[in-house]
């Protein structure tokens, strides 16, 4: 009997060993087709592992991550919608299973913010509550990601660009309404860069916020550091031509 005991420990062990090396290798190979915009294949090979494992929460939150990618290479509304609803569907399930997970509470943020813009004025003020909330437990777990300090900058650039219909509606909403401004949102841009100096996006909205603090000479200098950097994306290159054309408007 001690003898079958111990043949059943060896097999769980390497029964075990395999899995953790499968799951390796199939992470490292959603992250490289990831890095290198290969975004539907990163998603199918995440979907066809998701089906048997359905509680691994580094593949779900990467899934989220995918799907908001597809979306985000696109202007398209119809594209936004059919990424974003099952994106934010597979973050809430690896947070549900790991709320200590950054990346999960980060792409939770990121997706519930990008619902609430789909949905209409009120939600998305209701939605910009959880933004916030999940964005600052990301960043307390993970304080070297570029992208949750691009997400907070943005939290704050478009709390404070609302217009006045739509700061009525949130005071009937909350008692207190979001309180964000263009000040902060220069911070979260700046601590995005000095994470991560390579992403256009965080120079394009780090000049989106001195432009709307009329402080048009760094504003100018952002964008134009913007343009220094050779787009990876569809993403990059909207940004790129609307830096660029932000510039001829000056």
């Amino acid at each position: 009997l001690l003898s079958l005991i111990k043949k059943f420990k060896i097999f769980f062990v390497v029964l075990l060993s395999l899995l953790i090396a499968n799951n390796s290798n199939l992470i490292n190979q959603m992250d490289e087709h990831s890095d290198n915009y290969r975004y539907m294949n990163a998603l199918e090979i995440g979907q066809s592992w998701i089906k048997n494992n359905t509680n691994d929460v580094e593949v779900l939150w990467r899934l989220a991550q995918i799907h908001f990618d597809i979306a985000d290479q696109s202007e398209d509304p119809a594209v936004h919608k059919e990424h974003f609803y099952p994106g934010l569907g597979y973050a809430k399930k690896a947070l549900d299973l790991n709320s200590k997970s950054a990346r999960a509470n980060h792409w939770y943020a990121v997706l519930i913010g990008k619902i609430g813009i789909i949905e209409g004025t009120e939600q998305k003020i209701i939605n910009s509550y959880d933004v916030k909330k999940y964005s600052e437990i990301a960043i307390s777990l993970d304080p070297d990601y570029d992208g949750t300090y691009h997400l907070m900058g943005r939290w704050h650039f478009n709390i404070a660009d609302l217009s006045w219909i739509e700061r009525s509606i949130a005071s009937w909403v909350y008692a207190t309404p979001p309180d964000g401004t263009f000040e902060e949102a220069v911070q979260f841009f700046e601590k995005a860069i000095k994470a991560k100096n390579d992403e256009i996006r965080h120079y394009v909205w780090l000049g989106n916020s001195y432009y709307e603090l009329s402080d048009y000479k760094n504003a100018e200098k952002a964008w134009r550091d913007a343009l220094k950097i050779a787009p990876k994306s569809e993403s990059d290159k909207i940004l790129i031509n609307q830096a660029k054309e932000t510039l001829a408007d000056l």
